[in-house]
C-alpha cells in the first residue's frame, strides 16, 4: 500500500500492449523473409490487434477491481505508534 502522499503512478498498460504488437509484427515480417513461410498478413494482424484488444479489456478490469479494493480498505493511520 501507499503511504506516502503523492498517488501511485499507473501502469501504462497500453504502451506495453502497442510494443507486444510491434514486435510481434515485427518477427512475422522477418520470419516471412528468412524461412520463406507462406501466411495471409492481413488475417495475422487482424488476430493480433483482437488478442491486444482482449488483453486491454483485462488489463482494465483487473485495475478497476484493484481500485475498488483499495478503497475498501481503511487508511493507514500517519502516526507509526498508534
Amino acid at each position: 500500500m501507499n503511504t506516502s502522499s503523492t498517488p501511485a503512478k499507473k501502469f501504462p498498460t497500453g504502451t506495453l500492449v502497442f510494443g507486444l504488437i510491434l514486435i510481434v509484427v515485427a518477427l512475422a515480417s522477418l520470419s516471412r523473409l528468412v524461412l520463406h513461410w507462406s501466411f495471409d498478413m492481413p488475417l495475422l494482424l487482424i488476430a493480433i490487434v483482437a488478442f491486444a484488444g482482449v488483453a486491454m479489456i483485462f488489463s482494465g478490469l483487473a485495475s478497476a477491481g484493484k481500485s475498488r479494493k483499495s478503497k475498501d480498505e481503511p487508511p493507514v493511520p500517519t502516526d507509526p505508534n498508534l
